[in-house]
């Protein structure tokens, strides 16, 4: 059996460090178009927080009264069915925000759950106006945020109905190619992040054997490698190839 390549991460949780933070905030869609300047006084407007493997970050139904700009780590996004099951339906990586982008507090439609040591910066409900007030281009940027969450929403639904299950796996690991994927020196582009085949299947709305023949079938045929919660695509024009065109 080989070993996992995913990069470990350290095991303890702890306060991001100040260019930690500011490095996430230029990659953020909610803070990229701020300036350096603008950064650091944005700093003053959110908290630190950490979490250890597994630890709830936020849980679905309860209230919430901000959100939170993931600056290291990894978190698992989970939905509720209403059979009972617990889904996956993305992976947070450092830059994305999880939780609602609202003045007020509200509910929390999803579940989020650190998968390795993981740190964010809080920013509290009540200060989003004046943040807006202050950084026009962060009020620019909620808007362009919830437009691709309605977006994604809708094309999870068509794809549910109009798209095979093969098609939908190949489409879940293009888009985590996107936001995960790191070279290694054979070309491959290994996902880094420690990725069950029911955080796939919970992505690709299908269930974990339906999954699990798929990812077979592209292993067997040399679009992917695989092992125990890790994944790389070997050839990736070949699993473009699988992805429905719009």
């Amino acid at each position: 059996m080989s070993a996992n390549p995913v990069r470990s991460n350290c095991a303890r949780p702890h306060r991001c460090s100040l260019d930690t933070r500011l490095a996430a905030m230029a990659r953020s869609p909610l803070t990229r178009d701020l300036t350096p300047e603008q950064h650091r006084a944005f700093d003053h407007h959110v908290s630190s927080w950490s979490w250890g493997v597994d630890d709830p970050i936020q849980v679905a139904g309860e209230e919430v009264d901000g959100s939170y700009l993931l600056v290291a780590g990894r978190a698992r996004i989970t939905r509720d069915t209403a059979d009972g099951r617990q889904i996956t339906v993305d992976i947070a990586a450092p830059g994305d925000i999880i939780g609602p982008l609202q003045t007020h507090s509200a509910r929390a439609a999803d579940s989020a759950w650190a998968m390795e040591t993981t740190c964010g910066l809080f920013l509290p409900a009540a200060a989003l106006g004046s943040v807006v007030t202050d950084y026009p281009a962060v009020g620019l940027a909620i808007i362009r945020l919830q437009q691709e969450r309605l977006a994604q929403g809708r094309n999870r639904e068509i794809a549910q109905a109009t798209a095979t299950v093969e098609e939908r796996v190949a489409a879940t690991l293009i888009h985590l190619d996107r936001k995960l994927g790191q070279t290694r020196r054979d070309g491959s582009r290994l996902l880094q992040v420690r990725l069950r085949r029911d955080d796939i299947a919970g992505m690709s709305g299908t269930t974990v054997e339906s999954a699990s023949r798929v990812l077979a079938r592209m292993k067997k045929s040399g679009v992917i490698d695989s092992g125990r919660e890790w994944t790389a695509i070997t050839d990736h024009d070949a699993l473009e190839t699988l992805v429905p065109r719009s």
